[in-house]
């Protein structure tokens, strides 16, 4: 038979248990889905504005350093080589209303990028547009479960680069969709809606005294410290959590 904390034959045993820390990683937070967002495109100096309501699938950019292998002695380290990767495209879909609305906007865009302001180009004899002059903004909003903005990228100098071409069926009645990709300079974030600090001090409590028991059984059970183990990660990441919302919230 196992003991209390790790087994199966004792009264409060270890499924019981871990389904608790289960249940308490869950509540910290009701998780942030991928089906709440929201994009816009604006383009100022074309006169040119899309509220992407029907922007179906977009990527949030990423960033990384670029890196170069040094050794003064020994294994070779990476260190920062002074540039810095910010993706350079997002691919956005949209779903197509009858009028192509979404499509008209961005192929207007980036035909204005070759015809210039005098109309005197076209695809056949292009004549470019200087880039401030076509460039804009792309605003993506996730969301929270209450609708209120958690997250919010903004995408500078961006422009359309391409769109795709769009299958047709006479055996399919599904809505068109219209993928394109546009090419940015750099990107900012912002966590507008942060956590409450009570919240996350709430959940701070609750560790702290699942480690002091957790610290107890861990003397008598190697499964007990298994399971203290993953607390003490969680615990790490809450108290990350609480001074980065607390320094944001002055």
């Amino acid at each position: 038979m196992e003991d209390e904390v790790g087994g199966k034959g004792t009264k409060g045993g270890g499924t019981k248990f871990s389904s608790k820390i289960d249940k308490l990683k869950y509540n910290f937070d009701t998780g942030a889905r991928s089906n709440r967002f929201h994009v816009n495109l604006h383009c100022p100096k074309l006169n040119l504005s899309l509220d992407g309501l029907r922007c179906e699938s977009a990527t949030l950019p990423g960033r990384s350093l670029g890196t170069t292998e040094f050794s003064a002695y020994g294994a070779e380290e990476s260190f920062p080589d002074g540039t810095i990767d910010n993706g350079g495209t997002i691919d956005l879909t949209f779903l197509c209303d009858s009028g192509f609305y979404d499509r008209f906007i961005i192929e207007t865009w980036q035909s204005m990028i070759f015809t210039n302001s005098e109309g005197t180009g076209n695809s056949f004899t292009p004549y470019f547009e200087y880039k401030d002059e076509y460039v804009g903004e792309i605003e993506i909003h996730q969301f929270r479960q209450d609708d209120k903005t958690a997250l919010k990228y903004k995408l500078y100098e961006a422009f359309p680069i391409s769109y795709e071409p769009m299958a047709l069926s006479s055996t399919s009645a599904e809505i068109l969709k219209f993928s394109c990709s546009f090419g940015y300079t750099t990107f900012d974030t912002e966590y507008v809606e942060k956590p409450p600090l009570s919240a996350l001090n709430k959940g701070r409590r609750m560790l702290d005294i699942l480690l002091d028991g957790m610290k107890v059984a861990s003397r008598f059970s190697g499964k007990a410290g298994k399971a203290m183990n993953k607390l003490q990660k969680l615990d790490t990441a809450v108290s990350r959590g609480a001074a980065i919302f607390g320094n944001r919230g002055g």
